[in-house]
């Protein structure tokens, strides 16, 4: 039968930690790591509810799972064990523990301190659920894209705070607007529409519009072409929330600015959210008006990097999770290891695997996973490209020899394709900053960022390099 005798000692040991990582600066550690709610006990167990069976696992991992059950035991003298029970429905935290209304997000960058909105509810911290499910999922929100069914990394977590931020408190100035920049399929736009369906979930009511730049620019030609500006006016003015994925190609359109200029304002004066992503920073996008630029750069602007190969596996892990499905471990590897660059790509080998084993009824092997994926691994057995093999394969595509390629020499001859070895080592190696100036003859990091810069630049007025780049990159893919 069930009892109620550690309750009270429970939320006391969840207390003391949170004060604990409060003081140390870690707070954040507390609201993305300790997703335990009470339900109730018995004379040796806590059963406590935890959004998903992936949390739990990395909660005990990170070894939070046994700091709450030692903490629990110091302050009742007993040994008792937390029971999970996955996707019940959270108890009502206490009020002693963290609110939305104040809670504190830091990392290394910031400390966020999140304000409570009169136009929308807070929202308990501890859930990152969307709290109704029963409610029809909005038309143009991808109902997969939540912050559960996101995996955080290191990189990521300031990202994903500040937008949970925004989703719990919208409006509120520290996080409005929010801006996500970075290279395609890394979880921008899943972020972005993540703080959409938590705020719809919580307030079906509000008006809530995602659309790409180029579905708006033609959405807006339209209008114009058919004398219905007006119409077009009031739909995104009177916006509760407004997602914008690609501003990069606002610069073809100086109309489509002006009147996302004003929609910007109404919007955010009347305290609704505002959220946009990009593929690099507002700095590099080229003819946005410097007005609108302004708009953009209140709230967060936040760079997302390209996860690394633990995370890659975490975000395997849970989209077979989500399907019900499992892998063997070394086809997962391989896979992670495989693909470096884009979570999306490494989320469709993952389809691609399970679709062939599914299909053709066969057990998946790491042999079948090699031939299946032999266009992204070429010959490259390991699937593991290294910095000497970029080093060599640009060498002979430029037909100098690596020593050279390494040299402090700065002629054109040399300096352009060490400038692309260096900037292809970083697009395809796990390797850090320091790590690839180290590969080049001792190079320190700035020198490294100036060669990535330099290529990222030429990149967008010379499609001759974006041409060399594709080649270059296939031969490396394939070097034996």
């Amino acid at each position: 039968m069930s009892e109620q005798n550690y309750k009270d000692f429970f939320e006391e040991a969840m207390n003391q930690i949170h004060e604990e990582l409060k003081s140390s600066g870690n707070e954040n550690e507390f609201i993305l790591n300790f997703k335990f709610s009470y339900i109730e006990d018995t004379l040796s167990e806590i059963k406590v509810s935890v959004p998903s069976k992936f949390l739990w696992d990395r909660m005990v991992q990170k070894g939070n799972v046994q700091k709450v059950q030692s903490k629990i035991n110091e302050l009742t003298g007993q040994e008792i064990s937390l029971s999970p029970v996955f996707n019940s429905k959270p108890a009502e935290p206490s009020n002693s523990l963290i609110e939305t209304s104040n809670a504190q997000i830091s990392d290394s960058k910031n400390s966020i301190f999140v304000e409570s909105s009169k136009k929308f509810e807070s929202i308990p911290s501890q859930n990152l659920k969307n709290s109704d499910s029963s409610i029809e999922k909005h038309p143009q929100l991808i109902e997969e894209f939540t912050f559960e069914n996101f995996v955080p990394n290191g990189e990521h977590d300031y990202a994903f705070n500040a937008c949970l931020a925004a989703a719990k408190t919208p409006g509120n100035k520290n996080f409005n607007p929010i801006l996500l920049y970075g290279p395609s399929g890394i979880g921008k736009t899943h972020l972005m529409v993540a703080i959409g369906n938590y705020i719809y979930s919580n307030n079906p009511k509000l008006k809530i519009s995602y659309i790409t730049t180029e579905s708006l620019m033609n959405e807006f030609t339209a209008s114009i072409r058919e004398r219905s500006t007006d119409k077009f006016t009031k739909k995104y003015r009177k916006l509760d929330v407004l997602l914008l994925d690609d501003i990069q190609f606002l610069e073809k359109s100086e109309k489509l600015q002006d009147e996302l200029f004003y929609t910007f304002d109404e919007i955010y004066n009347r305290k609704g959210q505002i959220v946009f992503t990009s593929d690099r920073p507002l700095k590099e996008i080229n003819g946005i008006v410097e007005r609108l630029k302004t708009r953009f750069s209140r709230g967060q602007n936040i760079d997302l990097k390209v996860p690394d190969y633990e995370t890659r596996l975490a975000i395997i892990d849970k989209k077979l999770e989500i399907q019900g499905k499992s892998i063997p471990h070394d086809v997962k590897e391989l896979i992670a290891k495989t693909f470096q660059s884009n979570v999306r790509e490494l989320e469709g080998a993952l389809s691609k695997m399970i679709g062939y084993a599914e299909l053709m009824h066969k057990e998946l092997t790491l042999d079948i996973a090699k031939e299946q994926l032999s266009d992204s691994i070429g010959s490259n057995e390991s699937g593991i490209i290294t910095v000497e093999t970029i080093q060599k394969v640009v060498s002979d595509y430029y037909n100098i020899s690596v020593s050279e390629l390494k040299s402090e020499s700065r002629k054109k001859t040399l300096a352009v394709p060490r400038h692309i070895a260096i900037y292809l080592s970083r697009q395809l190696t796990e390797y850090s900053l320091t790590e690839i100036g180290e590969e080049f003859g001792g190079r320190d990091h700035t020198t490294v960022m100036n060669s990535i810069s330099k290529i990222e630049n030429q990149l967008k007025i010379d499609s001759m390099i974006v041409d060399t780049l594709k080649v270059l990159e296939k031969q490396i893919k394939e070097y034996k």
